[in-house]
């Protein structure tokens, strides 16, 4: 085995070990059984309406990316893209899945490879930013009930979140003094005469160009915009599925739980199908507003495997609807 084939095994090997890890010792705290009863005691109607705002919520991210690039093409063609990539991303470990995004773009909408990477390094920085707000939000108006031990995590990303603030107004204001500060940064490293370290300077330093040619204008709100709905739909269908299981997870502790969740999954530690990594951060906040181990592993998982059977159909439309030759 060469170099190269053992890194590959490596990506994959480690996440889905990591997985089994994980899943085995929330598991083993409940009774598996507990989870189809609790996806059964879901109705017709609400699964319906879970996979509905989940195609919106798509729907809005194509409608998203359509403005940040400022594609000419319709939301109707750019959606199964984003189709495919929900796919991937939800199955393909350490954030693998984005490869499929930069991918489909520049093959099917012929978007350079760094003006995806650019885009989707924006757009992550939008949610991240918005959820955090969300994280304080949801801890503000739980602050009676909140225990010391979050304390320190609230500060964090309050901390985080400003930092992120004042570094896209910067880069929105004062584009020139930030591409001129980071080649400074970058001398050093170019410098060095390597191959591999300066691809990737030079290629991050292409990404950071893309970047700072982002100004505070009618497009940038339009993507803020859409940002904030992809907010909205996600965590407001998230809720409703958890409030329809009938689970004794007050709604407010669930969307913190949920919130937080999501902040911890931007970072590329998922395992594959995200196992383990999702249920872990969820159970873990919910235990220490009182739920159960018990009863937050059963949301956690139910919900997680609702969301990868509505990704499932996505990802099929996604693969073969593709645009008609010219």
């Amino acid at each position: 085995m060469n170099r190269e084939q053992f890194q590959r095994v490596t990506k994959i090997g480690l996440p889905t070990v990591l997985a089994v890890i994980i899943a085995y010792f929330l598991l083993k705290e409940i009774d598996i059984q507990q989870i189809p009863q609790t996806l059964n005691r879901l109705s017709k109607k609400a699964l319906l309406i879970g996979f509905t705002c989940y195609c919106l919520l798509v729907l809005t991210k194509a409608s998203r990316f359509r403005a940040l690039l400022n594609l000419d093409s319709s939301v109707h063609q750019i959606f199964p893209i984003l189709a495919l990539h929900t796919f991937w991303g939800n199955i393909l470990p350490m954030r693998t899945g984005d490869v499929s995004y930069v991918y489909l773009m520049q093959r099917r909408q012929k978007v350079d490879a760094t003006q995806g990477i650019a885009s989707l390094l924006i757009a992550s920085l939008i949610d991240l930013i918005l959820l955090i707000g969300l994280v304080l939000a949801t801890v503000w108006l739980l602050r009676n009930s909140l225990p010391d031990s979050l304390t320190f995590l609230y500060l964090l990303l309050f901390l985080i979140g400003s930092v992120l603030i004042i570094g896209f107004v910067l880069v929105s204001v004062a584009p020139n003094v930030c591409m001129r500060l980071a080649e400074l940064c970058a001398r050093p490293l170019l410098g060095l005469k390597n191959r591999a370290i300066s691809w990737v300077v030079n290629k991050g330093l292409q990404v950071l160009q893309e970047l700072t040619a982002l100004r505070a204008n009618r497009r940038f709100l339009e993507v803020w915009v859409y940002s904030l709905m992809c907010l909205a739909i996600r965590f407001g269908f998230q809720c409703y599925l958890v409030v329809e299981m009938g689970v004794d997870v007050p709604i407010l502790h669930a969307l913190f739980a949920l919130a937080f969740t999501n902040v911890f999954n931007l970072l590329p530690i998922q395992t594959v199908g995200n196992f383990g990594t999702t249920e872990f951060p969820f159970v873990w906040l919910l235990k220490h507003f009182g739920t159960s181990v018990e009863v937050a592993t059963v949301t956690g998982f139910s919900l997680h495997i609702l969301i990868l059977l509505y990704c499932l159909p996505l990802g099929v439309y996604g693969y073969f609807r593709k645009p008609k030759e010219s």
